[in-house]
């Protein structure tokens, strides 16, 4: 059986815009069979839309922000890592380790966009990259996610990385699972690259907005006790 997920999508519990049943309303006008709701290091949004009859499938998760980049973390209902909320940068090793003992998924997102690790990434390997964000301003940049995606070896996905409703599902991950949809067939087959990606880019507009927002974003933090903050994107 093959689903269309959309797994990343950012609602106003963290950085989005929009109510919930805005999202889900969308998400069944592009024909998606579920979606993953990846606020930063917080749950609320996903809990509000699992509250709801959507006929959706609405897979737990969150976004977090690494010393080797940002990784979506798919399907810890009740978890978050240690110094969640904190703004801190994460050890990037340390949380594929935690999500792999607590089940989850990991996937490296938007990692075109930053200073490539690929020696982290090699050796502390992710579930997939997400190779299609829709939000990318150029095409290259989808190009240089499949080739992180090779080089590791794992599977290559896409996510809307919407911060508005109305860009939900313009980007997506088509999967092919085995059995009944599930939140464990789902990750079975991801981890079994028994996945890829659908969709386009967001409109140029969006992609401008959002470009100079995640510019801004790099140029401002804070030092606090010596360590480096960056804030969320």
């Amino acid at each position: 059986m093959r689903l269309k997920i959309d797994l990343h999508v950012h609602t106003s519990y963290s950085d989005g815009s929009g109510t919930i049943k805005d999202i889900l309303r969308v998400a069944k006008s592009r024909g998606l069979d579920g979606l993953a709701i990846t606020d930063h290091e917080v749950l609320n949004g996903y809990f509000e839309a699992k509250s709801y009859d959507s006929g959706l499938i609405i897979l737990p998760g969150y976004e977090v922000s690494t010393d080797a980049g940002h990784v979506l973390i798919i399907g810890l209902e009740g978890e978050l890592p240690p110094n969640a909320g904190s703004r801190q940068l994460m050890p990037y090793d340390e949380i594929i380790d935690w999500v792999r003992l607590h089940d989850g998924l990991t996937i490296l997102a938007h990692p075109a966009i930053e200073v490539l690790k690929l020696d982290r990434w090699m050796r502390h390997k992710p579930d997939a990259v997400e190779v299609l964000n829709s939000l990318y301003p150029l095409h290259y940049l989808v190009k240089r996610g499949l080739s992180v995606s090779l080089k590791l070896g794992v599977a290559g996905v896409g996510g809307s990385d919407a911060h508005n409703p109305l860009n939900v599902g313009n980007a997506y991950t088509i999967l092919d699972i085995e059995g009944e949809p599930s939140e464990r067939s789902i990750k079975e087959a991801v981890r079994k690259n028994r996945a890829t990606y659908g969709g386009s880019l967001a409109p140029l507009s969006t992609r401008l907005r959002m470009g100079f927002d995640y510019i801004l974003s790099k140029a401002v933090h804070r030092i606090d006790g010596g360590e480096r903050y960056e804030t969320w994107v």
